[in-house]
Parts: C-alpha cells; structure tokens; sequence
C-alpha cells in the first residue's frame, strides 16, 4: 500500500512539472507603455505628517489668471469668536490664539489684490460695546490681503464687538452686512457649542435680511416702525469649527448658501487654498454665453445663438 502511495504522488509531480513546463513556453503578451497612460504612485503622506504648526501657503492667483475665475462675492466678512468659551487648548495652542489662526492662513492664500473686506473679533461682556473706527458702525473698506493680516496682530480687531452672546454679535454682522450691495460671505470662526438655536435664528435674520431687494419693515410695539433699507441679492455663510475635529451641519438649515467645516478640514495648504477658492470664486467665467470657458475660447464674441464647437467657435461658419 506504501509502494502505490508513493507511486501515485510520484506520477503527480511529474504531471505537475510537465504542465509547469509548458506554462513557462506560453508566449506572453507585451502592451507597449504610452507616456499618457496613466500611473500609480506612492501615497503622498507628508501632509498628513506636517505639524499643524507650519503653514506653507498654496496662494491661487496663479489659478485664478489661468482659468478666469469669476467672483462670487463682492464682500467678505471675517468674524472670529474671542469670547470666554474658546478658554481651552487645541493641538497645543490657545484655541483662541488658533481661531486667529485660521483666519490668517485664510488670509496668506487670498489672491494678491485688494478685497472689500473686513475683520471683527467678538467678545462676551456684561456691558456692551462696539468698537469702530469711525460713526460705531461695522464697515467694509478695499484691502491687500496683508492689510487685512496686519488686523490679526492686535489684541483685537479693528473691529471688535463686545457683547452678551455670539447670536447678539451675528446681529450687529448682519446690520453690517445689510447695507451692502452686492453678494456677500461671512465667516464665522468659532466652536460648535457656541452654535445653539439662538445663532440659527441669528444667521436666519442675517439671511432674510440679505435677500430683500426692497424696503422691508418690521412693526414693532407703539405702532413704531423700523426700516429695513434696500439690501443686495445673496449672502453665503461659512462656519469653521475651532477645537473640533468632526463637522456639523446644524447652519445648513438656515443657510442655502455656504457650509461648516471642522477646523481640520480646511487647516492644511490644500484643503484651505479650496475653502478661499470656494468662497470667493464661482468658476471659469463664459463671457459670451456660449458653454465654452473663456480660457478654452478661441472665438470669445460669439453672437448669441450660435453652435459652437468644442474650441467656441461656430460650428458652421458663413462668410457672412
């Protein structure tokens, strides 16, 4: 029984080095290689191993020539929470020193050209108190984006709002905002507990305001009135979420426009050059409507109308 045994493993590996043998005469088929195709590389994980106290900046004005961006807004407004809540630390630093922090990095990868912009720092006191350089009214003024850097040194902004809670502040914002003309985006620095009902409500309001495009009034007790004056068309709110490393939604209810996001989502070069591409550009502009971008148009005045092809220029042209 020993001897069939071995006989039969014997004529098995023989079977099996034939067969071996015949594989390693198949011809194999060979794909030429193509300089487009495309190729897998190593992860790049060298970000992800950046300490969050370095910050090389990824500017996108370079971006911005080459595909012609359009604006989205006409003004932005920084609003940075300095209150008694942010009192704990993140990742090593003062989460209030790290909500400047955000801003500035926001700041660093703006495209080189002045902004009708501003910064307000909020605080909360017992007594109220708006500081303002010139008539106690929020403003806006055009500014480099280092003008605006230069705000972020100060103990407090050029604007600085000291009142009882994040929601009474967001009102003073959206008077500010109010009387703009043209789109506007406000973002918001702070922690998600600071986000309560009270601030949904707030951010509403600011909303609401914003998309009037006439006068509107609110009646008040004793037959007052109070005039609400003519406003722009469009508002985007944006809020990042200091000391937090997961995001929340809870704004999106109140705002159409705009988006929250945990502060690790945006802190990195990359990550922060799409947020500011996102808040402050639309997308490749199309000057004469014709579906083709500007910076992929060769024939840029096309009349309305005509078909196009992949390059903008008419599809079937006439001597005419």
């Amino acid at each position: 029984m020993a001897w069939k045994n071995w006989k039969n493993g014997l004529l098995s590996s023989l079977v099996i080095l034939c067969l071996s043998g015949c594989m390693a005469t198949e011809n194999l088929v060979h794909v030429p290689e193509h300089e487009h195709m495309a190729k897998v590389e190593d992860y790049d994980t060298g970000l992800h191993r950046q300490s969050v106290h370095i910050f090389n900046p990824m500017p996108i004005d370079e971006r911005v020539a080459q595909f012609k961006l359009q604006p989205r807004v006409d003004h932005i407004v920084f609003v940075i929470d300095q209150s008694s809540a942010l009192s704990d630390s993140f990742r090593g630093l003062n989460t209030q020193f790290y909500a400047k922090e955000v801003v500035r990095r926001f700041i660093k990868t703006m495209p080189t050209r002045r902004f009708s912009s501003t910064i307000v720092t909020y605080d909360d006191a017992i007594n109220p108190q708006l500081y303002a350089p010139l008539d106690a009214r929020l403003s806006v003024s055009p500014l480099l984006p280092i003008e605006l850097e230069k705000q972020l040194g100060q103990h407090r902004a050029l604007q600085h709002v000291e009142v009882q809670s994040l929601s009474v502040a967001l009102d003073f914002v959206s008077e500010l905002v109010g009387n703009l003309h043209g789109p506007s985006a406000v973002v918001l620095v702070t922690e998600w507990e600071q986000i309560d009902e009270s601030v949904e409500h707030a951010v509403m309001r600011m909303r609401q305001r914003a998309d009037f495009t006439t006068n509107a009034h609110v009646v008040v007790p004793e037959s007052a009135s109070i005039a609400w004056p003519q406003s722009y068309s469009g508002l985007c709110f944006y809020t990042v979420g200091v000391g937090n490393r997961m995001s929340r939604s809870r704004l999106e209810s109140a705002d159409s426009c705009g988006f929250s996001a945990a502060v690790d989502k945006v802190a990195q070069p990359s990550n922060m050059a799409n947020f500011v591409e996102t808040v402050l550009y639309r997308g490749p502009s199309d000057s004469d409507n014709d579906g083709i971008y500007d910076y992929q148009d060769r024939c840029p005045d096309t009349s309305p109308g005509k078909m196009v092809d992949y390059s903008g220029c008419p599809r079937f042209p006439t001597n005419h």
